[in-house]
C-alpha cells in the first residue's frame, strides 16, 4: 500500500498538488514546482531508507539558504507510535546531516502524516501529550506533526479542488465496489486536464490499489 503511494508522490507535480491543496501553513504559498527537489536516495544510508517514510523533498524558499525537508508517513490504521516514530525519523535525519557537515543551522523539517484509514484519528498531534509529566515540563520533548485525514475531507471540497490528488482521496473514501464504480465518472472529470504523464501514473496507481 505504501509503495503505491510513494510511486505517486515521487512525482513533483503530484506532490506539489498535495502540499498546496491540503497543507494550510503560511510557508506553502512560497513553494513552486521550480524550488522543489526530490532528495537523491544515495544521500542517505540503507537503514534510513528502510523506514517506511522515505519520500523526502528539499525546498529552497525565496532564494535563501533555507531548506525544508518534508517527510511523508502513509498510514491506513491508527497507530499510537506515530508521533514517536516521526520524531525519531527526524532526529536520525539530523544525525545524518551532522555527520556530513556541522556548519550553520540545521534545516527545518516539516513532518506530514497522510492518513487514509476509516477509523477516527485519535492520536495526539504532539508527542508531549503521550508522556507522563511528573518532571518539569521544560524537560519533556515537544514535537508536533501535520496531519491530513482523508476521511474528514468532504466530497464537496474534493470536487471543488478538481485535481489529481483530490481524485485520489475521493476514490480512497469509497467504502465498497458499488460506490467506487459510481465515482469513476466524477474522477474522469476531475483529472481530464492533468498532465498526461500524471494521468498515466494515476492509472497505474488505480490498477494497483483497486
Amino acid at each position: 500500500y505504501d509503495n503505491a503511494y510513494k510511486y505517486l508522490f515521487k512525482n513533483k507535480r503530484i506532490f506539489y498538488q498535495l502540499i498546496t491543496s491540503f497543507v494550510k501553513e503560511d510557508f506553502v504559498k512560497d513553494i513552486t514546482l521550480e524550488n522543489i527537489e526530490l532528495v537523491d536516495k544515495s544521500f542517505v544510508s540503507d537503514e534510513f531508507l528502510a523506514r517506511e517514510s522515505d519520500v523526502i523533498y528539499k525546498i529552497n524558499l525565496k532564494n535563501r539558504d533555507i531548506y525544508i525537508f518534508i517527510l511523508l508517513e502513509f498510514q491506513s490504521t491508527v497507530d499510537k507510535s506515530i508521533p514517536v516514530r516521526m520524531l525519531l525519523y527526524i532526529l536520525q535525519f539530523y544525525d545524518l546531516l551532522l555527520r556530513n557537515s556541522q556548519r550553520g543551522l540545521l534545516p527545518a523539517i516539516f513532518p506530514l502524516l497522510l492518513y487514509n484509514g476509516q477509523e477516527n484519528w485519535t492520536i495526539p498531534s504532539n508527542v508531549r501529550n503521550l508522556i507522563d509529566k511528573r518532571i518539569p515540563e521544560k524537560f519533556i520533548p515537544c514535537f508536533e506533526y501535520y496531519k491530513i485525514i482523508e476521511k474528514d475531507i468532504s466530497d464537496e471540497t474534493l470536487e471543488k479542488l478538481h485535481n489529481l490528488v483530490s481524485a485520489i482521496i475521493y476514490l480512497e473514501k469509497r467504502k465498497d465496489e458499488k460506490s467506487l464504480k459510481e465515482a469513476i465518472e466524477k474522477i474522469v472529470e476531475m483529472i481530464k486536464d492533468e498532465n498526461i504523464i500524471d494521468i498515466r501514473m494515476f492509472t497505474i496507481w488505480f490498477n494497483r490499489m483497486f
